[in-house]
């Protein structure tokens, strides 16, 4: 016989009835904070089982804080009602008029329902009160259950790996964009025949017409075999390194070929062996007697190969796309920035259309040298954008989300094949140098960048920097001291690349320091960290001065090439800015800065083009320097230490001293001396040390530092 409504008795308790176990394990009604924002389920407890399955102290497990919800039993509101005679107070009165009240509402909501009045006033027992609470919690599990279902659905249109298929009118993979609708009906097509296998259809028909190229019968004179030879080697020597600019051995094969029967039917392979033959004529560092006026050397060849390119972006190649790169970099030899840019992207676009950003799938009927040359061609490809991009202050063209192709190796390849190919540790590096000068142009002088903070983008950068620095392959690093030896040109190249990204990252400090010291009292002193990131600009301009100047007592130095006016230029600036600290190193930067000038105005008066706009910038930035000085600004107008106030690379001056012992003794002395960069851009300076290891810096801009007005990219020649 079950017990009445509102009676207590020895076969069942309160709290054996709360003690009853449930169908299935309860969930937590209210979610930690981790869990409610990866949208998971969570199991209560602290910590709950998935925060438990994180690695010990990276995530903290926390619950929001809630009104709590009292289920009042309706047997012991029975017991409530009526009023009995023993309630006296005025609380109790108050407490049983809100029960009442409750379960009046209760009743009103089961007749809403549609439930009958007897049955809506009927009183439940404690199990049928149990079984209905059990299947309330068992709806609600399955609701979850389809709610993690949602959530761990995955784009059943995107595979493991890229789309490409074979094209009988085709000699090349062919790339499926999976976004595009004409794979989705493929996609559709396969689903309908079972899941088999579908060829994708044959490309729509468009119109071709030989008006549409420059020149439909193009006519060309090839230069005598011996020195188109030694222009191929030129060009190689120069650039072979940072950029995959041909399959070596089979390009020379073909162009033995051509030689030998004295004519050709591909107007691409002609207009990449002209571009090619303009490299190395620009690298000779001579002027010929064939060459015409001002023009540089090269200019010739490379006017024959414009003339030879065709727009034939509909059936594109990575050997067109190798001429559109080869052109592009050219270009910048004869300061066309803007054109360089527009090259740059045109082959980083044609590059996407075939695929090159993934990995051809395994098993795809393609020799290993050709894998491998795309996967080269590819990375240059975006190398190349990377830098006209920043040379221009223009945002970058892809995204290193959108790539998931392999970087450059050696891996597969016989020892027969490895000729085709130079040794891939140099094009890595380059590779992630390019990465990180993304991210500089992105996070500290883009405008969507500007909403995070400034100094926490500054320390992911000089990390990803530090990272690069202290993982080098030996073969490419620099011996130490004075003058810094390098064990080839390329390498000279990545090291002004290496310290050109660690002044573009902190000159806008230096900036700020800079109009820090020689504007009215009353500006914040800086931090020692961010005098230290201030110093960091000024050793890498030294670094990068003393390197050219040594290039150019070796006959290393590109006298018509782009890159090493940029350089010399961007790191005469700054030393020009350090001349006038006042330190004991102004001197030295005074000397470096006159050595730039003689070496900038000797290559304007070679002819080279680049140079000649770099110089005419620095002639109006001296001259504003002198008379900034003769006004009196020279002189620093508030207690800011000094900066950049070592007489040589490696030496301490009075604040480098102080920051160094006080580091040494708070944090620990870090041993990067194994690495020359790090030593030479002053990036083993424990104040930065201790700044790059710290956890994420929130703060923003330094104080009384305005980045965006200071940076604008309303003036491009700024990153010039």
């Amino acid at each position: 016989m079950s017990p009445k409504v509102g009676q207590i008795t020895d076969d069942l308790s309160a709290d054996e009835v709360d003690e009853r176990p449930s169908k299935r394990t309860r969930r937590s009604l209210v979610a930690c904070r981790r869990c409610h924002s990866h949208k998971i389920k969570c199991s209560g407890g602290n910590p709950c089982r998935n925060c438990a399955q994180q690695p010990e102290g990276s995530v903290e497990c926390s619950y929001p804080m809630r009104d709590r919800k009292v289920l009042i039993q309706e047997r012991f509101e029975a017991c409530l009602s009526p009023i009995d005679s023993w309630y006296t107070s005025d609380a109790d009165l108050l407490l049983i008029s809100y029960l009442n009240q409750l379960r009046q509402e209760n009743e009103a909501f089961r007749l809403g329902r549609g439930l009958p009045a007897q049955e809506a006033s009927k009183t439940e027992s404690p199990d049928q009160a149990l079984e209905e609470k059990a299947n309330i919690e068992e709806s609600d599990s399955q609701e979850n259950v389809t709610t993690n279902a949602d959530f761990d659905l995955r784009n059943p249109l995107i595979e493991d790996r890229a789309w490409f298929v074979t094209d009988n009118a085709s000699r090349q993979p062919i790339y499926i964009g999976e976004a595009a609708c004409t794979a989705f009906g493929t996609r559709l097509r396969q689903f309908l025949k079972g899941n088999d296998p579908v060829a994708a259809l044959s490309r729509s028909k468009y119109t071709i017409d030989k008006s549409f190229l420059r020149m439909p019968d193009p006519i060309f004179q090839l230069p005598n075999r011996a020195y188109a030879n030694l222009l191929l080697k030129v060009a190689l020597r120069f650039l072979g390194n940072d950029y995959h600019l041909m399959a070596r051995k089979s390009t020379l094969d073909r162009m033995e070929a051509l030689y030998r029967n004295q004519s050709s039917d591909d107007p691409v392979f002609l207009c990449k062996l002209f571009a090619l033959f303009s490299m190395g004529e620009m690298y000779a560092n001579r002027r010929l007697p064939s060459t015409k006026g001002s023009d540089i050397p090269g200019t010739g060849f490379f006017v024959q190969a414009m003339s030879l390119l065709q727009d034939i972006h509909e059936e594109a190649s990575v050997l067109y796309v190798e001429a559109l790169l080869i052109i592009s970099l050219f270009s910048l030899a004869l300061n066309r920035t803007k054109t360089a840019y527009t090259y740059a992207g045109m082959a980083l676009r044609l590059c996407l259309t075939l695929g090159l950003h993934h990995n051809l799938p395994e098993g795809y009927p393609v020799s290993a040298v050709e894998r491998e040359h795309r996967i080269r061609v590819w990375w240059s490809v975006y190398i190349t954008d990377r830098i006209t991009s920043s040379k221009l202050g223009h945002p970058v063209t892809v995204r290193d989300s959108d790539i998931d192709v392999d970087l450059p190796s050696m891996d597969r390849l016989t020892s027969a094949e490895r000729e085709e190919f130079s040794d891939p540790s140099h094009l890595v590096a380059h590779v992630k140098l390019a990465r990180i000068t993304g991210d500089i142009i992105g996070d500290i002088y883009g405008r969507s960048g500007q909403a995070k903070a400034f100094v926490q983008s500054v320390q992911k950068i000089l990390r990803s920097l530090r990272s690069w620095a202290e993982t080098l392959p030996e073969s490419v690093q620099i011996s130490p001291g004075k003058p810094q030896k390098y064990a080839a040109r390329n390498v000279a190249s990545l090291h002004l690349c290496f310290n050109q990204c660690v002044i573009l990252t902190t000159r806008p400090i230096l900036f700020h320091i800079f109009k820090s010291r020689f504007q009215a009292q009353g500006a914040p002193a800086a931090s020692p960290t961010t005098m230290a990131l201030a110093d960091a600009c000024i050793h890498a301009a030294r670094s990068s001065n003393s390197l050219l100047t040594q290039l150019w007592i070796d006959g290393g130095m590109a006298i018509f090439g782009y890159f090493d006016s940029h350089y010399l230029f961007s790191s005469t600036i700054i030393l020009m800015m350090s001349s006038i600290f006042g330190t004991s190193s102004s001197d030295a930067d005074r000397e470096a800065v006159d050595t730039a000038s003689d070496i900038m105005q000797s290559m304007v008066q070679d002819g080279n083009l680049p140079a000649a706009g770099f110089y005419s910038h620095f002639l109006e930035i001296r001259k504003g320097l002198l008379e900034f000085v003769e006004q009196g600004g020279g002189h620093p107008q508030n207690s800011t230490p000094a900066i950049g106030a070592a007489t040589t690379m490696g030496d301490q001056g009075p604040l480098e001293h102080e920051v160094r012992l006080n580091a040494a003794a708070g944090t620990g002395q870090i041993n990067d001396s194994n690495s020359a960069f790090l030593v030479q851009s002053a990036l083993d300076d424990p104040s930065i040390q201790s700044f790059l290891t710290q956890g994420d810096v929130q703060w923003g801009f330094p104080a009384g530092m305005e980045m965006a007005g200071d940076m604008s990219l309303a003036a491009p020649w700024l990153f010039e």
